[in-house]
């Protein structure tokens, strides 16, 4: 970081940086620092406890190997990658810059951290040539106070309907532009309230930045409008549940443009091996209990692994025959309370290992309802898709040790707190049975 950036910031009124990192659920943890605190944060970067990539997704902590009691809950290092700095345009007065994290020396990377996940399956890829390359779409519900919807009933991609909540969407759009969030469209989607923002196709780092950047902004501006925007993957049983949607391709390192508009054979390897690990991957899109009340049938939300043309009753949404840059396959599976590093991580992981083993795309499209296929089974629970995952040979190839211990981990501590809670659907079936 140069004297000049942060002069500039002092110049332009940025009186604090709030500098941060995604944790293992996909939220952003930190600190802000007084701006004059710039140079000292690019020498030393700042500390947090670790426990932040091990704990639950209410920050519960439990006996983990990244930190515990047993080790003194220590330190890491978070250093900013200054080339994501930006204002944050619904809090004047503030830029954010997102960091990388570090055992405590400052230098060795923390291979529990989702985006040093997403960082090692890209380094694979451009050692074999290739710049993945990503666009996302995820879908969320805009509620009130109430924690209701501010209108019922199911009005997909209806401009009238949406008019009721577009003054909020419309702040949205024009503060992630501001943001440094590109949005290529947005529309109402087959819930109350609910919607969907297309976010730009981009290289998958940054992709990923964006996506998570993206939760946070959206978050913060329905607050600032006196709402709440939840990404939960089904809120309620009746209504439709949120997904987080990956287009995918591969381009060429040296700029050489859209390879699976180029090599049609190069494609259909990716879509095999993405085919082939699916299932074992699930739980990187679907990490929570609640996510796999998704996946039901017709519902949207594939339940098998399958893949079509054009079809959105598949797994994998084949677009290779869009002309060019656009040629690109649509993983489906993933729910909008997932990490977009590790979906994004375990989508090109699985399309790589069909390249690197050059499998050959033996199962056909679906070209009708593919719901009925006879296709394996996406899994059902949480618990299911952790066992998957932890017997992947491609999840071992493409991931660390300790990152897939310590996903693992977490993954399994929320199904155990899970299991052993009593609920309110219980009580009212059980309590006054015989």
């Amino acid at each position: 970081m140069s004297t000049s950036l942060e002069a500039r910031l002092k110049e332009d009124g940025v009186q604090t940086l709030e500098a941060a990192f995604g944790d293992l659920h996909g939220a952003l943890r930190g600190k802000r620092f007084p701006v004059a605190q710039a140079h000292h944060l690019d020498a030393h970067g700042f500390a947090t406890c670790r426990a932040v990539l091990g704990w639950d997704i209410q920050c519960g902590i439990f006996p983990i190997e990244v930190a515990s009691f047993e080790n003194g809950y220590p330190d890491l290092i978070a250093r900013p990658i200054w080339e994501t700095l930006r204002r944050v345009p619904w809090r004047p007065g503030s830029a954010l810059v997102l960091s990388d994290v570090f055992e405590t020396d400052g230098t060795t990377p923390l291979e529990e951290s989702p985006r040093w996940a997403l960082k090692s399956v890209l380094a694979r890829a451009r050692k074999l040539g290739f710049e993945p390359r990503v666009g996302v779409e995820m879908e969320f519900y805009l509620l009130g106070a109430d924690r209701k919807p501010p209108y019922g009933g199911v009005q997909a991609y209806s401009l009238s309907w949406g008019s009721q909540i577009e003054p909020v969407v419309a702040d949205l759009r024009e503060k992630l532009g501001a943001f440094g969030i590109e949005v290529e469209a947005s529309h109402t989607e087959y819930g109350p309230a609910q919607l969907e923002i297309n976010l730009a196709y981009g290289e998958a780092l940054e992709s990923a930045d964006r996506a998570l950047l993206f939760k946070y902004a959206v978050k913060e501006i329905a607050r600032q409008h006196g709402l709440i925007a939840t990404f939960m993957a089904k809120p309620w049983a009746e209504e439709s549940g949120s997904g987080l949607h990956v287009h995918q391709s591969l381009w060429a390192a040296n700029g050489g443009g859209n390879l699976f508009a180029k090599d049609r054979s190069l494609a259909e390897r990716y879509l095999a091996g993405q085919l082939a690990t699916v299932r074992e991957f699930s739980a990187f899109g679907s990490p929570t209990v609640n996510s796999y009340k998704r996946i039901q049938d017709a519902s949207f939300a594939p339940v098998n692994a399958t893949w079509g043309r054009d079809n959105r009753s598949v797994a994998i949404r084949s677009l290779l025959a869009e002309p060019g840059s656009a040629s690109r396959l649509e993983l489906r599976t993933a729910s909008s309370d997932a990490n977009p590093y590790l979906v994004i991580a375990g989508a090109i992981a699985g399309g790589l290992h069909g390249v690197e083993r050059r499998l050959e795309l033996k199962e056909p499209p679906q070209e009708k309802n593919a719901y009925a296929a006879q296709a394996p089974r996406l899994p059902e629970t949480l618990q299911d898709a952790l066992g998957l995952l932890e017997g992947s040979a491609v999840g071992r190839d493409y991931f660390t040790p300790r990152f897939l211990r310590n996903f693992l981990a977490v993954g399994r501590h929320e199904w155990q707190v899970f299991i052993k809670t009593v609920t309110d659907w219980e009580r009212s079936r059980y309590l006054e049975t015989p």
